[in-house]
């Protein structure tokens, strides 16, 4: 694709729920009316707990339980030449997605993310996003919460999200940079604090600190889901 029509792209932004209540609809409620940006939620299967928005440019499609099936059942049906996953938790300004567009339109790039913001004014919150922030520019690994982009194509070349339970998003970004360049933008992927509350600042912070490190020790994923709760 040419950078002019990249810059002219539509963006498919695919959102994977489970028992997300109204959360989808707020966000249907960000991009209403936007020609050139399509919503796809994709549900798990039995999700009864998730009110789900209808409109012109709002898609639905179920799957399998679990996020990595979900995003890719999202993904086969966009009409977008670009993907952005963003979780539905989780809050992106409509016009960030030009400076998504640019990313993608430079030479070399395949991929990228927003920075962090945690949705509380806490201190401790605001230093994880910071560290978060810190840790995707300078080793290139955003994680989900981060609104990951990428080229539609591309995504279909690294065979998408991978099959397992947790780390999908790690795995797709360590396809994506075997291609090219993971850049972060400026704009903010604001999500909401409500694991670190439920479970504990502390708590939470070191047990997502320990999963990362044991699955680039090589852990089996389902023994990680296991202890994650996923």
């Amino acid at each position: 694709m040419t950078k002019e029509a990249l810059l002219k792209s539509r963006v498919s932004i695919i959102v994977p729920t489970l028992r997300e209540g109204g959360n989808p609809a707020r966000l249907a409620r960000l991009f209403n009316g936007s020609d050139d940006v399509e919503l796809v939620f994709a549900l798990a299967q039995g999700d009864g707990a998730t009110q789900v928005p209808t409109g012109a440019h709002i898609k639905t499609v179920t799957a399998l339980k679990g996020r990595a099936r979900q995003m890719n059942a999202g993904a086969s049906a966009v009409t977008g030449d670009i993907l952005l996953f963003l979780h539905a938790d989780t809050r992106i300004a409509p016009e960030s997605l030009d400076n998504a567009r640019m990313a993608l339109s430079k030479p070399g790039v395949v991929g990228g993310a927003y920075r962090l913001r945690i949705a509380s004014p806490r201190r401790s919150l605001k230093i994880i996003s910071t560290l978060a922030n810190l840790r995707s520019r300078w080793l290139g690994m955003p994680y989900g919460d981060q609104a990951i982009f990428v080229k539609r194509e591309l995504f279909k070349s690294v065979g998408g999200y991978e099959d397992i339970p947790i780390m999908e998003d790690v795995r797709l970004i360590e396809a994506l940079r075997k291609k090219g360049q993971v850049v972060m933008i400026e704009d903010y992927a604001e999500t909401s604090p409500r694991r670190w509350e439920k479970e504990g600042v502390l708590k939470a912070t070191m047990r997502n600190i320990a999963l990362a490190t044991l699955f680039k020790l090589g852990v089996n994923p389902e023994r990680l889901a296991k202890w994650y709760g996923a």
